[in-house]
């Protein structure tokens, strides 16, 4: 009998050692667990700054005219009648500018190697058909 409850013993103190090292409680888990919770934060912390200074430019434009003004003058160039806009372009935006002209594929000069396969199979549903009203008359007609 006591055999037995050394045996039960072992196998408790066996098991608490597996959990301790290799288990769901183990301490690289945990320690896993903690580090994902840091980067957690600190993306919600991010998110939260953002959220902020949303709110605030939100209750700008509700309760001031201006800042209407001056966000369509900013973001969207928009400008009062009779008034004349010079725009002055930073080196930056005009090398995102050249960037994305040089990123577009040559439409004159298309890369398809011969046997490639077409994008797409088309299929009569995708041909126009015009109105009866508007299509050319048949040939019958056109003689009388």
């Amino acid at each position: 009998m006591v055999r037995f409850f050394i045996f039960i013993l072992f196998f408790g103190l066996c098991f608490a050692q597996y959990q301790i090292w290799a288990g769901k409680a183990s301490w690289d888990h945990i320690e896993e667990l903690r580090e994902s919770l840091r980067q957690q934060k600190a993306v919600n912390d991010e998110l939260r700054r953002s959220n902020e200074a949303l709110a605030a430019e939100y209750a700008s434009l509700v309760s001031n005219q201006d800042a209407i003004e001056e966000h369509a003058r900013n973001d969207l160039n928009m400008i009062r009648p009779n008034e004349v806009l010079f725009r002055i372009e930073t080196a930056e935006e005009a090398q995102k500018k050249t960037n994305a002209i040089e990123s577009m594929p040559n439409v004159d000069a298309p890369d398809i190697k011969a046997g490639s396969k077409p994008t797409f199979e088309p299929k009569k549903s995708d041909l126009y058909h015009a109105p009866k009203n508007l299509r050319a008359p048949k040939a019958r007609d056109r003689r009388e």
